[in-house]
């Protein structure tokens, strides 16, 4: 390379934003300079001038072998050279992925060498990769229930009927995993296909020991049992049918018709647990026969299956857009909606803000206290952040200890405003071991950018609010800091100090 230093200057922006390193090696194979946004300055120096194959030895040991071809390759073809995925074990047995990049200079010799950590690509892909087959085995179940029908007792044109219901039990299923529209269409089909007067789905509050119906047709809405109350209590204590030939004359029944003469009720067991009750009242019109209750037994199993896959369903999607450690987003899902509401407040010129929050001296407090009490400090903190954020808000973690608030229809005054509130909070929160920190306090620094007032972009957004948090972490700290921090009396926000 005939500009190290150019190179260097060039390859900073990247560093910053992803775990990466970045060398320069000449013709001889010896390294030039090293740039890493994980060690800096004079954490490299002493490498300087080593050999470069030589020091992939040194850090990966036999399985440096491929990197080193690809070294050679590139020197002796004077071509690129990437390997896209890197394994490499660390001495505490983690797998971590790397991308490394060769690309030679033929006029000198001279080489720039570029590895990106992928660790967090990769284990997307698996984690997507497992639900995948999560969802596979979830509709071999399904499909494998259906195939197991039992036709014994029932006529043809109860068997059709039978078939009908289960279609569109498991249908339903298979179009949304909404736990509501699931339990509609299965109560729906229930009284449509079989004609009973009342049918509803309850399932079980454990929490505070109640009955929810969820879903119901001829019965009153929002209606809630207590522990032990009615018939279709008595079915989830007993994990039995429970059939009332007359209704009038057992006491444990609660009217909800005028004209009832017969109740089913069927607890819903999924993984040998009772999830909820399916339950079915019909008048003297449509009385109650041997048929129907091995009919409703044999669809209840369908029932909750289609529920707890629906229920899974939906906590995979959760899972998908959340950050595992703090529930709140994660960085995948702030970019798509970054993306829409930034198109948002350009298409009808409404204000967008952007905070950025980066807790002070995390690594002392994780040095002190434990990596353990540092995930607990990340888990309540994001519980501040949530509990201050509007409904409308996003809150993200954005990667280590740093978190984000997009806030729509927020002007950039009313953001530092909001920032301020939540960096006062934070800063008064009595988080184990914070004696230990400067100022016997944990805090954050917090930088905020806005649309329209200095950000022309969604990336610009990020960028100043990022630059403004850089501004805050180089000053006090423990402030909140916008891009560019003012004081000429533009009518801009003005930082903000704890």
């Amino acid at each position: 390379m005939s500009d190290v230093s150019g190179y260097h200057a060039m390859m900073e922006a990247l560093l910053d934003s992803v775990p990466a390193a970045t060398l320069a090696v000449d013709g001889n194979g010896n390294i030039l300079q090293i740039t890493s946004s994980r060690r800096r300055g004079a954490a490299w120096r002493f490498k300087k001038g080593k050999s470069f194959p030589r020091l992939l030895r040194l850090v990966f040991g036999a399985a440096a072998d491929p990197l080193c071809e690809a070294y050679e390759t590139a020197a002796r073809t004077c071509q690129p050279v990437r390997l896209p995925r890197f394994e490499h074990e660390t001495v505490r047995g983690l797998v971590e992925y790397f991308s490394w990049s060769f690309v030679p200079n033929c006029e000198d010799g001279s080489m720039a060498v570029c590895a990106l950590n992928v660790t967090e690509s990769v284990c997307l892909e698996q984690e997507f990769s497992a639900v995948s087959q999560q969802n596979a085995a979830a509709n071999r179940d399904l499909l494998a229930a259906v195939s197991k029908l039992d036709f014994r007792l029932m006529d043809l044109d109860q068997a059709h009927k039978k078939l009908a219901a289960l279609y569109r039990i498991t249908s339903v299923g298979q179009r949304t995993a909404d736990e509501d529209e699931v339990l509609d269409e299965i109560v729906a089909g229930i009284t449509g296909e079989f004609g009973y007067a009342c049918a509803a789905v309850l399932l079980l509050d454990e929490e505070r020991q109640e009955l929810v119906m969820k879903a119901s047709r001829g019965y009153p809405p929002n209606v809630r049992l207590p522990y032990g109350r009615g018939i279709t209590w008595h079915a989830v204590i007993t994990r039995e049918m429970v059939y009332v030939p007359d209704v009038s004359i057992d006491p444990r029944y609660i009217p909800a018709i005028g004209n009832g003469v017969s109740e089913l009720a069927v607890p819903l067991i999924f993984a040998d647990k009772v999830i909820g009750v399916l339950d079915v009242e019909t008048t003297a019109e449509r009385p109650l026969h041997a048929y129907d209750r091995d009919l409703i037994g044999s669809l209840a199993g369908q029932v909750a299956l289609t529920i707890a896959h629906a229920k899974h369903v939906a906590r995979v999607e959760v899972q998908a857009v959340t950050d595992g450690l703090t529930g709140l987003y994660n960085y995948r899902y702030f970019l798509a909606q970054l993306d829409h509401e930034f198109k948002r407040a350009a298409r009808y010129s409404r204000p967008l803000s952007l905070i950025l929050i980066d807790i002070d001296y995390f690594k002392r407090y994780n040095d002190n206290n434990g990596h353990s009490l540092g995930n607990e400090v990340l888990r309540q903190v994001a519980e501040v952040m949530r509990q201050a954020s509007r409904d409308v808000d996003f809150a993200v973690r954005y990667g280590g200890e740093e978190f984000i608030v997009l806030l729509p229809e927020t002007n950039l005054t009313e953001a530092c405003a909001f920032a301020e509130r939540l960096r006062s909070q934070i800063a008064s929160q009595p988080f184990v071991g914070c004696e230990k920190q400067p100022g016997k306090s944990l805090t954050v620094s917090i930088g905020v950018s806005g649309f329209p007032f200095d950000a022309r972009s969604d990336s610009e957004l990020l960028e100043h609010a990022d630059a403004a948090l850089y501004l805050a972490k180089r000053t006090t700290r423990n402030c909140v800091m916008t891009y560019p921090a003012k004081s000429d009396g533009d009518g801009r926000p003005q930082a903000t100090y704890g």
